[in-house]
C-alpha cells in the first residue's frame, strides 16, 4: 500500500493525537518530538518549522520534525533545537524512513545550506548505514550524562564524588525545604531572571522569556522545584519528564552563585532523583556538556556520578561540499574560540 508525504508547516496542521501516538509507539521517540514541546518552539522562539510527515491510509506512520536555525549567513535544517531528534517511525519503517529524508532533502531550499539530526537514543545507530548511503556523516559534538535510577538511592550516592556527598550532607544540617513551583506565569518570570544570570555567567545564550512562557501549556510534562532557606527562594530547577524514555530531564537552572551557600545544586538534585525513583523513572539526566573532561560543566557532573553518553550528530551539506566548509570553520573556532559550538 501506498504511502503519502506531507510537508508541515505549522504543527497545527497536524492531529495531536495522532503526532502523539507515533511518538509514543516508537522505540526512538522522546519529549521532544511531541506536539506539545514543538509548539512550544513555534510560540516561543522565531525559528521557521519545517516537518515531514509520512501516512499509511490517511493514519501518519512517521514524523521528522525540523526548524530552520541561522547559523551565522547561512541557516540549517535542524530536528529539534532546542532538544534531541531524528526521525520516527512506527510502521513500514525501511521505506518510511527513505520518504522522510526525501522530504527533508526538499525542505532545504534558500539559504538552508545544511542539515543535521541531534539524536537522544543510541538505537538511532539503527540508521548509520541509511543516513551515511545519503551523504550524512556522525560526529560527535556534545554529549549528555545519565544517571541509573534502577540502582536506587543509597548506591547513586555512594557512586558520587565525595565532595558531592559531603555538599548534601551540609545541605541537609541546615533549615531548608524543597518545594515543588506551580507551573505559573509569576513562577516562571522569577525563575527566568536567575536563569539569565546563570547562563551569563557560564557564557552561553539564553533562551528568550517567550519560550519559558509557551512551556505553561506543557504544564504536565514540567516540574519546577526550589530550596527555600531563611524565608526565601535560594535556587530553583526545572525538569521535563520523559515518559516516552522513562527519564527525567534536568532542563535548565536557576541557581546563581548566591545560592551556592545553601548547597542548592546539591540538595535540588537529591531531591528531584528521590523523586524520579518514587515515580518509576529509569533514568536521570543532568543534560548536555561539551565532551572534554577538562570542562567545568562536564567535571560538575560526572562528580554527580552521572555517566557520559556521546549525542550522535548526522550532518550534512546541501550542497554536500557545504559540509567541509562547516567543519573548517568549526576546527578554526574551537582551536582559537571557545568551544562549545554543537
Amino acid at each position: 500500500m501506498s504511502l503519502e508525504v506531507e510537508h508541515i508547516d505549522s504543527i497545527e496542521e497536524a492531529n495531536r493525537n495522532q503526532w502523539n501516538h507515533v511518538v509514543e509507539g516508537s522505540e526512538l521517540g522522546c519529549v521532544f518530538h511531541r506536539y506539545e514541546w514543538l509548539r512550544a518552539i513555534e510560540e516561543g522562539l522565531d525559528y521557521e518549522p519545517r516537518h515531514v510527515l509520512v501516512s499509511k491510509k490517511g493514519n501518519p506512520i512517521a514524523v521528522l520534525p525540523n526548524f530552520v536555525t541561522r547559523l551565522g549567513p547561512v541557516a540549517q535544517l535542524t530536528s529539534i533545537e532546542p532538544g534531541y531528534g531524528g526521525p520516527i517511525a512506527v510502521a513500514d519503517e525501511e521505506r518510511a524512513l527513505e520518504l522522510l529524508l526525501a522530504g527533508v532533502a526538499e525542505r532545504c531550499d534558500g539559504r538552508v545550506f545544511f542539515n543535521r539530526f541531534r539524536t537522544y537514543d543510541e538505537g538511532y545507530v539503527r540508521y548509520q548505514n541509511v543516513l551515511r548511503e545519503r551523504g550524512y556523516d556522525v560526529a560527535v559534538h556534545s554529549c549528555r550524562f545519565a544517571l541509573d535510577l534502577t540502582r536506587g538511592w543509597d548506591a547513586i550516592l555512594e557512586g558520587m564524588d565525595g565532595e558531592r556527598r559531603r555538599g548534601i550532607r551540609r545541605g541537609r544540617e541546615s533549615d531548608h525545604e524543597i518545594r515543588e513551583e506551580p507551573v505559573t506565569p509569576a513562577v516562571l518570570a522569577d525563575f527566568y531572571d536567575d536563569y539569565a544570570r546563570v547562563m551569563d555567567r557560564v557564557g552561553m545564550d539564553a533562551v528568550p522569556y517567550s519560550f519559558l512562557a509557551a512551556l505553561e501549556r506543557f504544564a504536565d510534562r514540567i516540574t519546577i522545584l526550589s530550596l527555600r532557606a531563611d524565608g526565601d527562594r535560594r535556587g530553583m530547577y526545572l525538569f521535563l519528564e520523559d515518559d516516552e524514555q522513562s527519564a527525567v530531564q534536568h532542563l535548565y537552572t536557576a541557581v546563581t552563585r548566591e545560592h551556592f551557600e545553601y548547597h542548592a545544586p546539591e540538595l535540588l538534585h537529591e531531591h528531584a532523583i528521590g523523586r524520579a525513583i518514587e515515580r518509576g523513572y529509569e533514568t536521570y539526566e543532568l543534560r548536555g556538556s561539551t565532551p572534554d573532561f577538562r570542562n567545568g560543566v562536564f567535571g560538575f557532573k560526572e562528580r554527580f556520578g552521572a555517566r557520559p553518553i556521546p549525542l550522535l550528530l548526522w550532518e550534512r551539506g546541501r550542497p554536500s561540499p557545504a559540509l567541509s566548509a562547516l567543519n573548517l570553520g568549526r576546527t578554526l573556532y574551537w582551536r582559537f574560540g571557545s568551544p562549545t559550538w554543537d
